[in-house]
């Protein structure tokens, strides 16, 4: 499978981006490079080529081994191969991996059949919390809770922590509205032995356009949608066209839901979303009858778009727990586990503290 090391024009380390600088960052030279300084670079280096220069060292690397014949269905199982173009080490990955990290050599690797033709995303957020930062935000949300067992926050559990880039179908809509009815408005008083209700009526009429943009869903299945949802949102205007040093130094998903079967969920969440402006804008009445309420969605735009989350897993009395945090701003969830030890023993002490205060209580009435 043909693969693709970002590297660095000035010495030929691999790059990895940095989310502090937004840019790609050699841990060798120590250099920076915006993507576009690497797309002017990589444009360079190709009209060398072609002009039968020989290639500089920090020219990206690609790497193109046959593999066996019995692989060529690979994109439709579950565990692939790929060579690493670092070390020559042959590394297992999943079908649906993008972006990952040779095992060996920890070189990053960027899959690039799986980031090309209909696989290629349109747009990305980076990330802009670091690893760093991830731990702190995840340990500054963690610690909020109580009875959780000492091993959670141990160096080797929150050094797990992995950045990943989860695939999504993001659309842009027009929405095409037309409401028509009636609110009622009732209001009773006293007179002294006389009661009056007074009777408003009011026509409720609103016809347009409503632009709703950047509704997605998540586009892989093995992610739990429902924690991954839990995130969210992100500020989509902050996305950039993708380009591929993004991913250099983080994973990356590919998408395994089609975009047909999101544009159905997608339509539902756009639809709830104009329903619930429409009912903004016509206010409150005592009584609300509609005679038309027609809505017409057209999709404007489609993005393939990958978003920035950090992944942490825990093992404890035999079930797993997944946290993730928002790559972008930081927001936090995941089902924290519970030591049962520490709550016997907070809720003894408890215990004996009402136990004390009773027996005190008894004393001091007698």
């Amino acid at each position: 499978m043909p693969t693709l090391s970002i590297k660095c024009p000035n010495c030929g380390g691999g790059l990895q981006f940095d989310p502090d600088s937004q840019k790609s960052k050699c841990e060798y030279c120590l250099s920076e490079f915006t993507p576009e300084d690497l797309a002017a670079y990589e444009q360079a280096q190709a009209e060398k080529k072609a002009a039968g220069e020989t290639g500089q060292p920090g020219q990206s690397e690609q790497s193109d081994q046959s593999e066996q014949s019995d692989q060529s269905d690979q994109s439709d199982r579950q565990l692939v191969t790929y060579i690493c173009n670092s070390c020559g080490a042959e590394v297992v990955t999943e079908a649906t991996t993008s972006a990952t990290f040779c095992y060996y050599c920890h070189n990053p690797v960027l899959l690039t059949e799986r980031l090309t033709g209909a696989f290629k995303p349109d747009k990305i957020i980076p990330f802009a919390l670091d690893k760093e930062k991830a731990i702190q935000t995840f340990l500054k949300w963690a610690k909020k809770r109580r009875f959780v067992p000492p091993g959670f926050y141990s160096a080797s559990q929150l050094e797990k922590i992995t950045g990943l880039y989860i695939p999504y179908w993001m659309a842009d809509f027009r929405a095409d509205v037309d409401y028509a009815g009636k609110g009622v408005n009732l209001r009773v008083w006293y007179a002294g032995n006389m009661e009056y209700t007074e009777h408003k009526e009011f026509t409720i009429q609103r016809q347009g356009s409503i632009d709703i943009d950047h509704v997605h869903e998540v586009a892989i299945r093995k992610i739990d949608k429902a924690l991954i949802d839990s995130i969210t949102p992100y500020d989509e205007m902050q996305a950039v066209d993708f380009s591929m040093p993004y991913l250099s130094g983080f994973f990356a998903e590919k998408y395994d839901i089609q975009k047909e079967e999101a544009k159905l969920v997608i339509e539902e969440k756009t639809r709830r979303y104009a329903n619930m402006l429409m009912q903004e804008s016509i206010g409150t009445y005592n009584k609300v009858t509609m005679e038309r309420s027609n809505m017409n969605l057209a999709v404007k735009d489609w993005h393939y778009t990958l978003l920035p989350t950090w992944i942490l897993t825990y093992q404890y009395r035999g079930k797993t727990y997944v946290y993730a945090v928002n790559g972008q701003n930081g927001k936090t969830n995941g089902e924290l586990p519970v030591d049962k030890r520490k709550l016997s023993l907070a809720s003894g002490v408890i215990a004996a503290c009402l136990f004390v205060l009773a027996l005190l209580g008894g004393l001091w009435i007698w």
